[in-house]
């Protein structure tokens, strides 16, 4: 994003702040570091989940934990 599309108070939100904050840190603890790693780990999370049956149950139980997360925040 460059600064002529930037707008005060504008936030781009695909995942919760919490879990954004989770991942942020997972990427420091990390060894190596480079631009791309935060969005190269919430792929591989995501495709995780896509393809690995037990994971994808897990995750779609933990969907109904967000969806009361979102109720109780909105």
């Amino acid at each position: 994003m460059s600064e002529r599309d930037w707008e005060p108070g504008y936030k781009s939100v695909l995942i919760r702040e919490e879990t954004k904050r989770r991942l942020q840190d997972l990427r420091k603890a990390l060894p190596e570091r480079d631009f791309n790693q935060e969005r190269r780990l919430a792929t591989a999370a995501i495709e995780y989940c896509l393809t690995d049956a037990v994971a994808r149950a897990g995750f779609l139980a933990l969907v109904k934990d967000i969806v009361r997360l979102d109720l109780d925040t909105t």
